[in-house]
């Protein structure tokens, strides 16, 4: 089976799922399929074939009719990759399309119409987009420095899909270098001011790329340069609306709105915009969004809900497709298990981490995936073998000079060492814990919390619990400096 063909299939799966308003978990849940297979047939992943895709579609009560004259409004109309709105349809296409449909027998022509604009637009975008992964694959091979003077002088570049693939790298390179994530989403501002198309779809893809200029912000530390960013993206999203057809992605946007909103404590908002990017995505990002939901939830204390949404998102991220995301997912459930105090249910996924950390190959990433063995071996009993992990993490945090993870990690270690009474070097622990000060990388509430451990430790009256309890304040203060701990008197 040709390429195109399997292409075709594949948009026609998912448009008419789509029209039916059933999810890709739902369809998959009533045709006894994974949703990420699903996914894999509807971007072309994965070949999918005629008699599978009648076989999947049965389930939802589509006729074979149906299928037929979805098939064939494509083969009519192939698109090409340009503005929204300026595609157009020939006469001879019209006539083929009413043919299609007398053919098909009782099949609504106000269904078939409207699936034709839709296949237009999917054959657009996805031309669009192949053309865009050629001239990111250019762009890159230049200086950063080089890029933007190549967009300035060459019209090539000035593609609304170009500036979503740009936007994508920038959220690519946030987690790992936040300065190359604000000068990617800087790169796809000035791509969406030079996009061609009427102005409100210029406004749109601005927004678009504001967004996630304003996320980039968020990641390197500059939130009221993020916060300026978020409003003037969103208030040119909303502006361009009418001009987009569906093909930027809503339920990104609003993800990335959400994280903006946690980074300025604004919980319920956030929560809100998450369930609404939830409702709304067809582009199977759900795993990413749930990932961030329990952050949230987490930041609102909520361990239960937070571990709910991470077990979801666990069982629909591919590791293999995604393995950055899924490290994430996967770490963040194993700690909310283990702060739990069930670390025996993380113990079997351990092997499975370390996997994705193995074949990422990034040291800090398995530095991590060592500390959790080591907070799961201290849950489950094995004291030696966890003291020995939290030593390593431990070195490796101060090495780094990672202030706040060398605090929580020896937090970590003194449970291990008071649970065994061994109150001398916890006492020695403690008053290392001085080189948080020196550094100042805490808020003045996080500093206080050590302070106040110190203390305990230093007349050897540090408990298990004092060493948990801050150890859990200072994991919730990172994101929060007003955070303040409960019932010490740290934060009043």
């Amino acid at each position: 089976m040709s390429p195109d063909i399997a292409r075709e299939l594949g948009i026609t799966l998912k448009f008419i799922r789509e029209s039916l308003g059933i999810s890709q978990a739902k369809l998959g849940e009533l045709a006894g399929v994974s949703a990420n297979l699903l996914n894999d047939y509807e971007h072309f992943r994965k070949p999918l074939h005629p008699d599978r895709l009648e076989h999947l579609l049965s389930f939802v009560g589509v006729p074979a009719e149906r299928i037929e004259a979805t098939l064939a409004c494509l083969e009519a109309n192939r698109a090409s990759a340009q503005a929204p709105g300026a595609a157009a349809y020939l006469s001879a296409e019209r006539r083929g399309l009413e043919a299609v449909v007398q053919k098909a027998g009782g099949l609504a022509m106000e269904f078939t119409r409207g699936l034709l604009t839709l296949l237009t637009l999917e054959g657009e975008g996805l031309q669009a987009r192949q053309r865009a992964e050629v001239l990111w694959e250019r762009l890159k091979r230049h200086p950063a420095a080089m890029r933007l003077p190549l967009v300035e002088d060459s019209k090539k570049y000035r593609s609304w899909a170009l500036c979503e693939r740009v936007a994508a790298e920038s959220i690519e390179a946030a987690g790992d270098d936040p300065q190359e994530a604000v000068r990617l989403a800087e790169l796809a501002v000035r791509i969406a001011e030079l996009c061609p198309g009427p102005e409100a779809w210029t406004w749109r893809v601005g927004g678009y790329a504001g967004l996630h200029l304003a996320n980039a912000r968020r990641a390197s530390g500059n939130l009221p340069a993020a916060r300026a960013a978020r409003v003037r993206g969103k208030k040119l999203w909303q502006a361009g609306a009418a001009a987009d057809p569906g093909l930027l992605n809503e339920a990104l946007v609003l993800g990335l709105e959400a994280n903006l909103l946690l980074a300025d404590r604004r919980f319920a908002e956030a929560l809100k915009l998450i369930e609404e990017a939830l409702r709304v995505d067809r582009s199977g990002i759900t795993a990413s969004l749930l990932y961030t939901k329990a952050s949230i939830l987490a930041d609102m204390d909520d361990l239960q809900g937070s571990t709910a949404a991470l077990e979801k998102a666990a069982s629909l991220v591919d590791a293999k497709r995604e393995p950055r995301l899924a490290l994430g997912i996967r770490l963040l459930l194993l700690l909310d298990l283990c702060l739990e105090d069930r670390a025996a249910e993380a113990q079997p996924h351990l092997g499975e981490v370390r996997s994705i950390a193995e074949r990422l190959n990034r040291d800090l990433d398995l530095t991590r995936v060592l500390w959790m063995e080591g907070l799961v071996a201290a849950g489950v009993g094995r004291n030696a073998e966890a003291e020995a992990n939290l030593q390593q993490v431990r070195g490796e945090m101060a090495k780094r000079e990672i202030a706040f993870d060398y605090a929580l990690v020896t937090l970590d270690l003194t449970v291990v060492l008071l649970s065994e009474n061994r109150t001398a070097e916890v006492r020695a622990l403690a008053t290392d814990l001085i080189w948080i000060f020196r550094k100042q990388q805490v808020s003045e509430n996080a500093l206080a919390a050590l302070h106040l451990f110190r203390e305990a430790a230093r007349r050897e009256a540090a408990t298990v619990g004092l060493a948990r309890l801050v150890r859990r304040f200072l994991y919730r203060a990172q994101q929060n400096p007003e955070l303040k701990l409960e019932g010490t008197g740290v934060g009043d």
